[in-house]
């Protein structure tokens, strides 16, 4: 089969990493990936290659969100019916919700936990092109104690040994990373957000298993005290981080410790708080302020932040990632900042910095061609937008 060759002509270029537009660059596909990017008319090419006129427009990388749940309903807020589903209901589910993240410029994402390691073999079928949709870094079933936060999407362990265990068997799966609950959570009836989860031995144990094999790790982590157990254990990534303090961020920044609000999770169930059971709307209206406040010093203080959502949590559909953009500009990142969080932060963070994230030569040609230029109208990430996922046309 030919491979297609694409030339995105006249556009403005978003350059991530300096921040800037770069006004009247052509962009040249073949195949997959980005082959060339330079001014507006020093390309040569066949007559064999498409051309689309792109003048006025702007053209960034892919979103990336690092926190969504693909076999979770927005519309239901019990994970315990989502898990007592069939696998090919919750196989159907993902992969519309997979439609759903590519149609609103999501071409990456981090999968944060979902029941029968279905995930894994989601991002099994991508990579192989059986199915359509972003890129997909599984961890399949989440680990947590007994009774604890998710426990109906997860593997239960009460010692290190049995995390070292549940790790080894989640690898021998073919989870690409590992998830791991720290504290409580809004959704789980009957435990408190602040609550510690998993212990710091249970914690390094596993974090300790996953780097023998190379694999990065993450922790749902709410309360204070949870965090820093997490944080002092090795974890690559913080989730959510309602109670963060200087002295956890302190720690965070000597770890290179990265962190993922989801700001948008908390607003859309309050947003929608009558239409949902009493003690989720009270613990994420708890919450709330010390949210906002953990991501205000964490921005100020320099902490890596990449973008996720918690795709799948109530009323937090999926392609959230875009109110989540300007959720965390609304909070105070600048959209400079904001652009690399969902780009370049983001794909560092899930170690695909060498393939996503830029629009380079050399990169995945995931690209997004905008109305107008976002970095002076943040808002045009809401506003109709052409996706391109592996050098192929998609909306």
């Amino acid at each position: 089969m030919m491979e297609n060759k694409i030339l995105l002509e006249n556009a403005n270029v978003i350059d991530v990493y300096e921040g800037e537009s770069r006004k009247g660059y052509d962009v040249y596909i073949e195949g997959d990936m980005i082959k060339e990017v330079c001014p507006h008319g020093q390309l040569s090419f066949g007559e064999d290659t498409e051309r689309v006129n792109c003048t006025e427009k702007t053209i960034m990388p892919g979103l990336i969100d690092c926190h969504v749940h693909l076999c979770m309903d927005s519309f239901c807020p019990d994970p315990g019916v989502i898990a007592a589903r069939s696998d090919a209901a919750l196989t159907i589910d993902a992969i519309n919700h997979m439609d759903a993240l590519l149609k609103n410029g999501i071409t990456y994402v981090r999968g944060m936990g979902d029941p029968r390691n279905i995930d894994i073999d989601l991002a099994r079928a991508k990579k192989a092109d059986q199915i359509a949709g972003p890129d997909i870094l599984p961890c399949g079933k989440l680990i947590c104690m007994t009774g604890g936060h998710g426990w109906q999407l997860g593997v239960e362990v009460d010692s290190p040994d049995e995390m070292r265990k549940a790790v080894r068997q989640l690898l021998k799966d073919g989870a690409g990373h590992l998830k791991m609950m720290a504290t409580g959570g809004v959704m789980t009836k009957g435990v408190k957000t602040t609550s510690t989860q998993l212990t710091y031995e249970e914690l390094r144990a596993g974090i300790e298993e996953a780097e023998h094999a190379g694999v990065r790790t993450a922790t749902h982590a709410q309360g204070n005290a949870g965090i820093k157990n997490a944080v002092r254990a090795g974890i690559h990534s913080v989730e959510h981080g309602f109670y963060l303090d200087e002295e956890v961020i302190g720690w965070m920044l000597e770890k290179g410790t990265f962190y993922v609000p989801t700001l948008v999770a908390v607003y859309e169930i309050l947003k929608q708080k009558d239409s949902l059971p009493a003690y989720l709307v009270e613990k994420a209206q708890t919450a709330k302020d010390a949210h906002r406040a953990s991501f205000q010093l964490a921005l100020k203080s320099g902490v890596k932040i990449a973008l996720g959502t918690d795709a799948g949590t109530p009323f937090n559909e999926f392609g959230s990632a875009r109110d989540e953009f300007l959720y965390m500009i609304e909070a105070g990142m600048s959209p400079v900042q904001a652009v690399k969080s969902a780009t370049c932060v983001a794909a560092q963070l899930i170690g695909v910095e060498d393939s996503h994230g830029s629009v380079e030569p050399g990169k995945a040609a995931d690209l997004l061609i905008l109305q107008k230029c976002i970095y002076d109208e943040p808002s045009v990430i809401k506003e109709p937008f052409t996706v391109y996922k592996g050098g192929k046309r998609y909306v």
